[in-house]
């Protein structure tokens, strides 16, 4: 076989690393499962994973928009550790607010 083969494994690592988007999720997972850990408040592994998957997957699509509007790649990084530091809970909170607000003065 030749030395060039590549396993999943290996391809899942390169990617990963090579990519600023990525690398902004897994922060935002890291940082918001420790954070569910250090608030001491309802700690289950259910709410640690939930949470902290929650902000993987909102890191994961703020990196698309600032990929679109060609802000630098190390907004990512840093736009990711803050999504996973505020929590996905208090940013779902705030979007709700905002949005019901417009409603409210539409209506």
């Amino acid at each position: 076989m030749a030395d060039n083969n590549f396993n999943l494994l290996q391809i899942i690592y390169i990617t990963v690393i090579g990519s600023p988007i990525w690398c902004g999720a897994i922060l935002a997972t890291i940082i918001a499962g420790l954070r569910v850990l250090y608030d001491n408040h309802d700690i289950t592994l259910f709410r640690v994973l939930i949470e902290a998957l929650l902000c993987g997957a909102l890191a994961l699509c703020v990196g698309g928009l600032v990929e679109r509007y060609n802000l630098p790649e190390s907004a990512i990084i840093t736009i990711a550790g803050a999504i996973g530091l505020i929590g996905f809970t208090t940013l779902r909170d705030k979007v709700l607010k905002i949005l019901n607000r417009k409603i409210d003065k539409e209506d």
